[in-house]
Formats: C-alpha cells, sequence, structure tokens
C-alpha cells in the first residue's frame, strides 16, 4: 500500500507540473501577442510625436498637422485600450495562480498529515521494541526477510514523503512569487493608465485648438479640396489609362498569335490547335499570383511612417460635413525619406499631376501599385524593379512629407492597409 502511495503521489506532482507549465505557454502566447502589439503601437505613437514636433518648430498649422494629431489620438486610444485587455489577462493569470496554490496548499496540508501519521505509527512502534527485536523474534528465516523489507520499503516512504512535501512547498513559494509580481505589474499599470489618458486629455484639447485655427481659413482650405480632387481624377484616368493600355498590349498579341496559328492550320490540317492563352505571359501570370498571395506581407514603400489618411470615403480632417475621398492611403514620413517598391515588378508609367507631385505606376501582373507625391524620382518607364529597390523620395503635401500608396487589381481599387504587414 505504501508503495502504490508513493507511485499516485508521485504521479500528482507530475501531473500538476505538466498542467501548470501548458496553462504557461498558452498565456505567454496570448501575453507574447498583446506585448507584440503594445510594441507596435508605441512605435507609431513616437512617429507621430516626431512629425507633430517637427511641425511645431515651423510654428505652422497645417491639414497634415491635423492629421498627424489625430492619428496621435486614434494611437492613444488603443495603448489605452491594450492596458486594458493588460489588466484583464493579468486578473486572468493571478485567479489561474490563487487556484494553483490552493491546490498546492490542499495537497502540502495532505502530505503533512500523512506524514505525521506514519511518524506516529512509528513512535508508537518504537516504543514497544526496537527493529532488532521486531527483526529476531521472527518465527522463520523467510518471515525475517519479509520484515526486513518492510522496515526498509517504510524507511524509503518516509524519506519519499518528505521530498514530495519539499518540492510541494517549492511550487507554492513561486506562485506566490508569481503572484505578487502579477500584482505589482497591475498597479503599475493603473497608474501608467491614468498618466496615458491624462495625455489623450490634452492631444484632444490640442486638437481642438488647432482644427478651431486652421478652421478660419476655410476658403483657402475648400479651394485646396477642389484641387485634390481634379488632381485624383487625373491619377485616377492615369491608372486606368496604364491599365487600358497593357490589355490592349496584351489582346493584340493574342490576336496576333490567334491569326498566325490560323494560317497555319490552313496550310498543315493535321496540326493541332493550342489551347487559348492568357492575356499574360507565364512570367507575369506568376508574378500576379505571387503578389495576389502576399496580402498582409507586403513591405511598406517607406521605412519609417504612419498611416495618416486612410483608404475610403470619410469626413474632412478639419471642414465638417466634407467628404473626401482616397483610393488608397496617405502614408506621413521623415524629410527626405526614400521611397521604395514593394514588390518585384516592372515600372510602367511616370508622370507629374499637379497637387499630386511625381507618379510612379509598377506593374506586377495583374496587380498595380501606385507611388504618388514624389519630390524625386529614380526610376525609368520599362525597368524592372525589385522589392525594397528605391524608386524616388517623398514630397511635401499638405505641410508634411507625405506620400500616397495605391494598389490596384487591373481596374479595382484595393485597401492598401490589408496589404502591408501590420505595423
Amino acid at each position: 500500500m505504501k508503495s502504490l502511495t508513493y507511485f499516485f503521489l508521485t504521479c500528482f506532482c507530475f501531473c500538476l507540473l505538466v498542467n501548470q507549465q501548458a496553462f504557461a505557454q498558452r498565456t505567454r502566447k496570448s501575453r507574447a501577442q498583446l506585448e507584440n502589439e503594445k510594441k507596435r503601437n508605441l512605435e507609431k505613437i513616437a512617429e507621430t510625436k516626431k512629425a507633430l514636433e517637427s511641425a511645431r518648430a515651423k510654428k505652422e498649422i497645417t491639414v497634415g498637422n491635423i492629421k498627424a494629431i489625430k492619428e496621435q489620438i486614434s494611437s492613444q486610444e488603443e495603448q489605452i485600450g491594450l492596458m486594458e485587455q493588460d489588466m484583464e489577462l493579468i486578473d486572468v493569470e493571478m485567479q489561474d495562480i490563487i487556484g494553483a496554490k490552493e491546490n498546492l496548499e490542499n495537497k502540502l496540508l495532505q502530505l503533512q498529515q500523512e506524514y505525521a501519521a506514519m511518524l506516529y505509527s512509528a513512535s508508537k512502534y518504537s516504543g514497544k521494541l526496537n527493529k532488532l527485536s521486531f527483526l529476531f523474534s521472527s518465527s522463520s528465516f523467510n518471515e525475517l526477510l519479509m520484515r526486513y523489507k518492510y522496515l526498509q520499503q517504510y524507511t524509503e516512504n518516509r524519506k519519499a514523503q518528505v521530498v514530495q512535501m519539499n518540492k510541494v512547498a517549492a511550487l507554492l513559494r513561486e506562485r506566490q512569487t508569481n503572484l505578487e509580481g502579477k500584482r505589482t505589474a497591475k498597479n503599475r499599470l493603473i497608474s501608467a493608465k491614468v498618466v496615458e489618458t491624462k495625455n489623450l486629455e490634452q492631444l484632444k484639447t490640442k486638437q481642438t485648438e488647432m482644427v478651431g485655427e486652421l478652421s478660419k481659413k476655410e476658403t483657402d482650405l475648400r479651394k485646396e479640396i477642389e484641387a485634390t480632387k481634379r488632381s485624383v481624377t487625373k491619377l485616377d484616368n492615369l491608372i486606368a489609362n496604364v491599365v487600358a493600355r497593357e490589355i490592349a498590349k496584351k489582346n493584340k498579341e493574342r490576336e496576333r498569335k490567334q491569326d498566325t496559328d490560323a494560317k497555319l492550320a490552313k496550310t498543315n490540317p493535321t496540326r493541332k490547335k493550342n489551347k487559348p492563352i492568357l492575356d499574360l505571359d507565364a512570367e507575369e501570370t506568376t508574378l500576379g499570383r505571387s503578389f495576389g498571395a502576399s496580402r498582409a506581407r507586403l513591405p511598406w514603400p517607406v521605412q519609417r511612417g504612419f498611416i495618416s489618411d486612410r483608404f475610403g470615403v470619410k469626413e474632412h480632417p478639419v471642414l465638417h460635413g466634407v467628404l473626401i475621398n482616397n483610393n488608397g492611403i496617405d502614408i506621413q514620413t521623415p524629410s527626405n525619406a526614400t521611397v521604395r517598391s514593394v514588390y518585384d515588378g516592372v515600372v510602367k508609367d511616370i508622370t507629374e499631376i499637379p497637387g499630386l507631385g511625381k507618379v510612379v505606376a509598377v506593374q506586377h501582373g495583374d496587380y498595380f501599385t501606385v507611388y504618388a507625391n514624389l519630390n524625386q524620382v529614380f526610376a525609368s518607364v520599362g525597368q524592372k524593379i525589385s522589392a525594397k529597390e528605391t524608386i524616388g523620395t517623398a514630397g511635401i503635401s499638405g505641410g508634411a512629407t507625405e506620400i500616397n500608396f495605391q494598389i490596384w487589381h487591373n481596374t479595382e481599387r484595393l485597401n492598401p492597409e490589408k496589404w502591408l504587414v501590420p505595423r
């Protein structure tokens, strides 16, 4: 029975350790994701702060500044939300630690009671006769061996019981330390959240002041909006023409191939007909498919920066009731930042549009990426370009260094934010 007890005790402790490790791994995975999100968001906040500090140094308020502070407020709100998630996760971790701690305390009490019972039994036995008397009072040699083995097993069980109690006690101390660490971390988060909330309120006050100041220039802003709309229309037409031109070129190649095949078929009736060919050649088809499989994995067109205006229709950052549309995303970046291709492709068009600076269109099979508001362009039409290869430098828009980045699938506009690796 004692051997069986020792076996079950060992199994219990082993299972307890395995379960604790399994929970820790699940928690670490969830915590790792949360910490990664917090890190990325802090980097975004740092980028927006730099942009605003640069604007303050110039002592001017622009639409670009308003967009930057709006993005910082959004990031600040996200950071507070992540802090709240962190505190919720800590509560879950603390509850699990408390549950494990209670189980360990109960197990330690059980082990102590069993050990006390063993000691009491041993003291009663030793009061009546000693080990030698117990052994030599055997009626036969076989009985003496049996009694010897019993005493040996009894001693081993007592030692094992002490070892198990020490292990459980060590686990208990570890859980207590973890619990205290979690409580300390939660208190730090609560203090940090108070600070971040104050910062958020200050940012919102600053935004209100900036919007109020800039709204005094409503006439100029409305003229700027109309000019931007005209520029965007020109850019849409440009990209549509590039796509149409490529489709027309491929159609001509296909028709030429079909005419050649028809002539050959007349001169050689037994010749097998070719399968219909695609508008794209094999290399372009492969490139298009690989680009299409790169959703949420494309590198950013600039090394540093943040999204200052998102895809689609939204309200103007200053003028209430005025809607603006973005066929891509605007990315604010440091002054003179280099702009790079997000994927392997071929430069199909380079032009300049008033209000949008220099524009580069790169083809990737049946996908196109567009880089607008460039100050300089280092590529040339027809040039094969690799992913992360420099194509130019960022220009100024709305008083900030900013580029407009678009992704088209043939004539369909896509949201570039969903294609870039998360930041």
